[in-house]
């Protein structure tokens, strides 16, 4: 019935166009025919949507609509994701490597592609929220994972780690932990502002916006070495040694000041810094915001106010 219809409205066009045709034996007037314009898809290496769970958005590359996220999805450079409060995805690249992006966070493509040589890149800019990465060995030494943020980029040649974004008290920082595998041999180069820290297995650094990467910590405190103890039943000298790591910094030496001489003459006052702009506001007496998660323990940030000076004092301050 459907294609009689068709056939019967053809008929009646082509009568029509004759019989104006003919109409008082002037030439008639062609009538503009539109042409359809085929929707070309994106090309070039892309990103499979898979185990979707809650909310999902895809922004397309050039386009201002958000758009419901379904499996099987394809992403490409340009295009953006975001998931809600309760939403999930799985993104599998076309290298084999696999980002979860978990609930309230936001990434864009910024390159998937594979160079005439062989090497691939994928590069994702991670606004906020919290993503984890697998990355298989990327045998090409031209090859690589990146994930940027407005704190800091890791970059990874084959390895699992986690990547958080948060916002405190107005400024972004970014947390990146690297997973605990069985060879121990792989880590997270992390950096920002023109330094970086290599980031081991089962550790995380945390850098704030505009500062640098702190000194990576034990992210479980059972991993470090140091809790450790000795002991053993069964009498006897035994008991399991404590463990070394290569990756636990130098414990600092114990200096013992010389004796002042005596002097007549007045004592030079200690000088007290001015707080300058790129130390931050200060959020305990005598911590300011540059302290907080360097690498090293602060006493005087190692308050509430101040996050705990943001792990750097989790194995120092311990009696």
């Amino acid at each position: 019935m459907k294609y009689a219809k068709i056939f019967v409205s053809l008929s009646l066009i082509l009568i029509a166009a004759a019989f104006i045709g003919c109409g008082n034996g002037q030439e008639a007037t062609p009538t503009p025919v539109a042409t359809a314009t085929a929707t070309v898809s994106p090309t070039g290496q892309s990103g499979i949507l898979s185990e979707i769970a809650g909310e999902v958005q895809v922004l397309r590359n050039g386009t201002s609509a958000w758009t419901v996220a379904v499996n099987s999805m394809k992403i490409w450079t340009g295009d953006s994701l975001q998931t809600g409060a309760d939403g999930y995805v799985l993104v599998t690249f076309f290298d084999g490597s696999v980002m979860e992006v978990e609930a309230d966070t936001k990434i864009s493509v910024d390159e998937l592609s594979i160079a005439s040589g062989g090497s691939t890149a994928v590069r994702i800019h991670q606004t906020i929220g919290s993503t984890i990465n697998r990355v298989e060995n990327l045998i090409d030494s031209s090859s690589k994972y990146e994930v940027e943020s407005p704190a800091g980029t890791a970059a990874v040649r084959g390895t699992t780690f986690g990547n958080n974004v948060e916002r405190d008290g107005g400024i972004l920082h970014t947390c990146v932990s690297t997973f605990k595998e069985e060879d121990g041999q792989h880590f997270v180069y992390f950096s920002n502002s023109g330094e970086g820290v290599d980031i081991p297995e089962g550790k995380t650094s945390c850098c704030w916006e505009g500062g640098v990467p702190g000194r990576p910590f034990w992210t479980d405190p059972d991993d470090n070495p140091a809790n450790f103890t000795g002991g053993g039943g069964g009498g006897g000298s035994g008991g399991h040694p404590t463990p070394t790591s290569t990756y636990e910094p130098e414990p600092t030496p114990t200096l013992t000041p010389e004796p002042t001489p005596t002097s007549t003459s007045e004592p030079e006052p200690t000088l007290t810094p001015e707080p300058s702009p790129t130390m931050g506001q200060e959020c305990s007496p005598g911590c300011y915001e540059y302290m907080i998660g360097n690498g090293y323990c602060d006493e005087v940030c190692y308050t509430e106010a101040c996050s705990y000076d943001f792990g750097d004092c989790a194995y120092e301050l311990v009696d």
